[in-house]
């Protein structure tokens, strides 16, 4: 029982930061924030973690970031391998799926970590995962393409503007004051948009 109401008052301690870290970023945010979020004082968060920094990979932490470096380099496979097959429908709403459930269930931290992460190991976080985003799409690279003529420095230019967009697209999206399913909607659109262009959408 007094297990059960300590595991408890953690997870309310975890609530709490999640929603000061995500309004303050980590550097401003401070314990006593976190405390007056759900009427405790100070000191019984201290029970709990011994510092700010472990508080805040608590909610935030590096498996997350790893876990979402995965789906993301498996959706660029899956988009390039399967761009104009109708067989892999499947795969693809599968994976579209998950990014959905991913970007609702961790919204906050997502947004934490790539704009709220000023002295955390996450400060370089946002290139890491435009860079990763280039280095899985380079082996996709046609050498010609039949709507316009562009060479290597420009493709990856081009691709590099790409891939800043998407990122910043989605944590816009996140950061958005709206329910969970207008989320979801929004997400769909904007994959669409992603693999299509700006036509998919009215089709």
């Amino acid at each position: 029982m007094i297990q059960a109401k300590k595991d408890e008052v953690k997870k309310e301690i975890e609530s709490a930061a999640l929603k000061v870290f995500f309004r303050k970023g980590f550097v401003d945010a401070k314990m006593s924030d976190i405390a007056d979020e759900i009427q405790i004082s100070v000191g019984n968060i201290y029970t709990y973690f011994k510092n700010k920094k472990e508080l805040f990979y608590s909610v935030a932490p590096p498996s997350l970031v790893e876990y979402l470096k995965n789906v993301l380099v498996e959706s660029i496979h899956i988009d390039n391998q399967t761009f104009f097959e109708e067989t892999n429908n499947e795969k693809k709403s599968a994976i579209v799926q998950e990014q959905i459930n991913l970007l609702t269930q961790y919204s906050m931290q997502i947004v934490i970590i790539f704009e709220k992460n000023k002295g955390t190991i996450y400060s370089d976080a946002k290139k890491e995962l435009i860079d990763l985003m280039i280095e899985t799409k380079k082996p996709y690279l046609k050498k010609n393409y039949k709507r316009y003529e562009i060479g290597t420095d420009e493709n990856m230019i081009l691709l590099n503007i790409i891939a800043n967009n998407v990122i910043h697209m989605t944590l816009d999206l996140l950061k958005r004051d709206m329910s969970a399913d207008s989320r979801k909607r929004v997400f769909e659109a904007l994959s669409l948009y992603r693999l299509h262009g700006l036509k998919s959408l009215n089709e």
